[in-house]
């Protein structure tokens, strides 16, 4: 779901820059609602907007959390970024995300100064990372999403209905541009990332089973290269409440 630019070259984006905001391209429409905007392309822009309005220094994101207040639909949205709190080590970041006069979505960051490891062994559960293999690497559309489970008789492919089951799932992603040629950042990509852990990890047998409203991404580090990917850990539910989490991991590093 690309487009051809002026030059005539074929190319894949969610947003463009527009005299009311930010316009969603085909590529940012929700497969469930169609005149809406998905929650990736929606988290991908909200981290857009906290680097650009507040992202300055040497601070690095270590926590990102959203807030969906409503579905934002197919049309012209808009950002609007303050710092909260900035100290010698900590920077505390809002963006709120309006369709005219109301607002969508809210987001905070925490960031913060990088330094040395402590001194020290630490207890760290052990768990086996999930690894891009040379099988599964070719197998990844570009740009695209490549699903996997255990009941899946070959582990992984591209089309999502074939893994519907109760088993456990992952995922690796090779995201589009959030915006036409350019590259996306680190916190861009983890956050559209992170937001895919709804449907990783609330879908069964019977489909998705609960919607999210919001969605926290711990960062110890930035992802590393364009592919990056997250694999089912936890899922608790009660009375349609859940809470999930998935590690993420990148082509080069995993970390949890």
């Amino acid at each position: 779901m690309g487009r051809v630019n002026p030059e005539g070259e074929w190319t894949v984006g969610y947003f463009e820059h527009g005299d009311e905001g930010f316009h969603p391209l085909p590529f940012a429409q929700s497969q469930w609602a169609p005149n809406s905007i998905n929650g990736s392309a929606l988290a991908g822009l909200i981290a857009h907007a906290l680097e650009k309005d507040c992202g300055a220094g040497d601070y690095r994101p270590a926590r990102f959390t959203m807030d969906i207040f409503r579905q934002p639909e197919f049309a012209p949205i808009q950002t609007r970024g303050a710092v909260v709190r900035e100290g010698r080590s900590i920077r505390i970041v809002d963006v709120h995300v309006y369709q005219g006069d109301r607002t969508v979505a809210r987001a905070s960051m925490v960031s913060v100064t990088p330094t040395r490891e402590p001194v020290g062994a630490r207890w760290r559960p052990v768990s086996p990372s999930m690894s891009l293999d040379g099988r599964v690497a070719e197998a990844l559309p570009k740009p695209g999403i490549l699903w996997g489970s255990d009941e899946h008789p070959d582990g992984w492919s591209v089309p999502m209905p074939e893994h519907q089951n109760a088993s456990r799932k992952r995922l690796w992603f090779d995201q589009p541009s959030l915006f036409d040629d350019v590259e996306n950042t680190p916190l861009i990509r983890a956050a559209m990332l992170g937001e895919l852990t709804n449907t990783l990890t609330s879908w069964g047998d019977r489909g998705v089973g609960f919607i999210n409203h919001d969605a926290t991404i711990l960062l110890a580090r930035m992802p590393i290269g364009n592919v990056v990917g997250i694999e089912a850990d936890n899922h608790l539910s009660a009375d349609g409440i859940a809470a999930a989490r998935p590690p993420c991991g990148t082509v080069k590093v995993h970390s949890e």
